[in-house]
């Protein structure tokens, strides 16, 4: 019997910390900032390219949302999150895809203020990302936008018009992938 209660909280507390799945991908409910700030998940949306799941992507923030200009807004910490699934996913398509993603949300001017930080953040995708690998982008106010590759630091970019350049990306008028800025809106 003592068995069983056992193993009913287990499953109760499991469900309660792992939120959602997608394509095989896992992710928790809520997760704490570097400073122990609690960050909820928002929602989570799968990045496809011709018909081939890509990567899980996930955002965080305080509270949830689905109002991207109050997202951009907001003073406080975020994280995307992104699980990868396809089995390989080349620098060169990496860089791709982020290069793609700031020049279609960004105009000509910031893109120029931006250029050195941009190029900072490509040199964090030094070799191609396999499935199973995870990078995480969280912002840190007054610090900037901390990556992490597999929970290993590789650096911080400042500034929040970086902060809002990134992060348009997934949720800009020009998204990487429609489907999955509806997923992490959490509509």
């Amino acid at each position: 019997m003592k068995n069983i209660i056992l193993a009913s909280c287990l499953s109760l507390f499991s469900a309660i910390a792992v939120a959602a799945e997608l394509s095989g991908v896992f992710v928790d409910n809520e997760i704490k900032t570097p400073a122990g700030e609690t960050l909820v998940l928002n929602g989570i949306g799968l990045r496809e390219k011709f018909w081939v799941d890509v990567y899980v992507g996930a955002l965080y923030l305080p509270s949830k949302s689905t109002d991207v200009a109050e997202i951009l807004s907001q003073p406080g910490p975020w994280r995307v999150q992104l699980d990868f699934v396809f089995k390989e996913v080349d620098q060169e398509k990496l860089i791709k895809g982020w290069r793609e993603g700031f020049e279609k949300n960004q105009n000509a001017e910031t893109l120029q203020q931006l250029q050195a930080r941009i190029e900072q953040f490509y040199q964090y995708f030094d070799s191609g990302v396999v499935a199973k690998e995870q990078y995480a982008f969280d912002y840190l106010p007054q610090q900037g936008v901390r990556v992490t590759r597999n929970n290993k630091e590789l650096g911080v970019i400042p500034g929040e018009d970086f902060k809002n350049a990134l992060l348009e990306i997934w949720l800009g008028n020009h998204p990487a992938d429609k489907k999955l800025k509806k997923g992490m809106l959490g509509l």
